[in-house]
């Protein structure tokens, strides 16, 4: 491990950034691979997209929803494998925003670190108003007992804080456990409906491109609720600097996550298509949670309890690893100035991002509260879900921009032009397709008026970073400062301000 020390390195005023004295530690070496997978696919989360997901991309694909999943899962995997090139060279609790400034620089790394902010501070929001109507829902249908949806969202918000503060490595295994529980639970309801061959047989037209209602615009539209569901697959790139061996250890997670919950969806889809049966595609995306419906038709009651339980499970998972990841997304911006720099100190016992934990979390609540109050919490999920999506589609982009640029520029002799070439390249055609036809034409009410809002964000953060690099270019240069290695004695060079880190 490796961190920049000196005060004036190369005479030239650049600030540097030293552990202990600007910023606090979090804790090497606390997880492992495991911890990391359960990180990225508790994040992403496949029990929730196949309960809540799945209607929205029937609504807009029909029956061909497992072929929309499908093309979804090869344009987020490539992204995937971007992603992981970079991992698998700059460890950082600043994920996106990191690898960006290494890639094209500080100016370009604050301005998608300002829409970083943005699309992840919002996945706490969407995904605890869910929690809190399902389980409001759930308690009342069991016991007869009303618990208002905003009680539960705070009393949740305040168990994965408590986690959080408390251990990491305690944090991951709770998600570990309950990934696996939940993805066992939702896999032998699926294969049943296809075994038994649902409503009205196997579906051949569920992989065609002829079963989409509106064409590539059904199309596009549904990409960007697979985009919204695959979102969070790169969390475990933000505990890379408390993950054993990250550089072989993240990119394995970032891959393996994709493909295997890209399949699983693929397949969970499919047997909702198969088990509601063509001629009901409308009945299925209409409905809020089509899957425990079809566990009390093909199995019962009882079991359909059991998947709302796995249900309750992933959503606590999920928001254990959002929170995490948004702790440590505060605590990296903090650390290097984009934020308030107090956010950039961990606990003295628990080398936790403590300040970064307690912030994050009441922000979170607010949002959700605002969210749940004007839309409704179910409405709020999808929502709140396009809203994010339209802010992380960019830094996806720009992310496979920034490898091809950081390979070819720092490390030419690796260069390769099917891995750092042609594979990034076709993962920005897809994410340019889906970013324009998720925003033309304009969706209705509430969501018209989404893409004009994250425009103006990323406006502001252009125009602030405009005023930084005329008024105080240092802080620019502290950004994406602190990397951590594997390797004893690595050192990262930093074309753009000369630290050595």
């Amino acid at each position: 491990m490796s961190s920049s020390s000196s005060a004036k390195p190369g005479g030239d005023g650049v600030e540097t950034l030293r552990a202990g004295i600007e910023y606090g530690e979090l804790r090497r070496n606390s997880l492992g691979l495991p911890s990391a997978l359960a990180m990225s696919m508790a994040f992403l989360c496949p029990t929730i997209n196949v309960i809540f997901i799945a209607p929205l991309i029937a609504k807009e694909a029909g029956i061909a929803a497992p072929l929309a999943m499908l093309l979804g899962t090869l344009g987020i995997g490539l992204m995937a494998f971007a992603l992981a090139n970079f991992a698998s060279r700059v460890s950082s609790a600043g994920s996106f925003y990191s690898f960006i400034t290494h890639g094209l620089g500080s100016s370009a790394g604050f301005v998608m670190g300002w829409l970083f902010l943005f699309a992840y501070a919002l996945q706490s929001p969407l995904n605890t108003n869910l929690f809190g109507y399902f389980v409001s829902d759930f308690i009342k249908s069991e016991t007869g007992i009303n618990i208002p949806w905003w009680v539960l969202m705070t009393f949740i918000v305040a168990v994965v804080g408590a986690l959080g503060w408390w251990s990491i490595h305690e944090s991951m295994r709770v998600d570990l456990v309950f990934v696996v529980v939940e993805l066992t639970i939702i896999g032998i309801l699926v294969l049943l409906i296809i075994f038994k061959g649902g409503a009205q047989g196997q579906v051949g037209g569920a992989f065609s491109f002829k079963s989409i209602p509106t064409g590539f615009s059904g199309l596009g539209l549904a990409f960007i609720y697979v985009v919204f569901a695959f979102f969070g697959f790169e969390s475990s790139t933000t505990v890379a600097e408390e993950v054993r061996n990250p550089r072989r250890n993240i990119p394995i997670a970032l891959i393996g996550s994709v493909v295997f919950s890209g399949i699983y969806m693929a397949l969970c889809i499919y047997g909702i298509v198969v088990g509601y049966g063509p001629s009901h595609i409308g009945a299925l995306s209409s409905s809020s949670s089509p899957i425990i419906g079809l566990a009390t038709r093909y199995i019962g009651h009882w079991y359909a309890t059991l998947v709302s339980l796995a249900a309750i499970s992933a959503s606590i998972a999920n928001l254990i690893a959002i929170h995490n990841a948004n702790f440590r997304i505060f605590y990296a911006m903090g650390r290097e100035r984009l934020i308030p720099r107090a956010l950039g100190k961990t606990h003295p016992r628990h080398q936790t991002p403590h300040i970064a934990i307690v912030s994050y979390s009441i922000l979170a609540l607010g949002l959700g509260l605002l969210f749940g109050s004007l839309w409704g919490p179910v409405a709020a999920f999808g929502d709140v879900g396009y809203f994010s999506s339209l802010g992380i589609m960019p830094i996806y982009i720009m992310v496979c921009v920034a490898l091809i640029a950081f390979i070819w520029r720092k490390r030419r002799a690796e260069f390769n032009w099917l891995a750092h070439g042609l594979c990034p390249i076709l993962a920005i055609a897809i994410m340019v397709f889906g970013l324009y036809t998720s925003v033309h034409p304009l969706p209705a009410y509430p969501e018209n008026f989404m893409p004009f809002f994250v425009i103006g964000w990323f406006l502001i953060g252009l125009g602030w970073m405009l005023y930084l690099r005329k008024k105080n270019p240092q802080k620019l240069a502290l950004i994406g400062q602190v990397v951590f290695n594997d390797v004893p004695l690595k050192t990262v060079q930093s074309e753009e301000t000369g630290v050595a880190s």
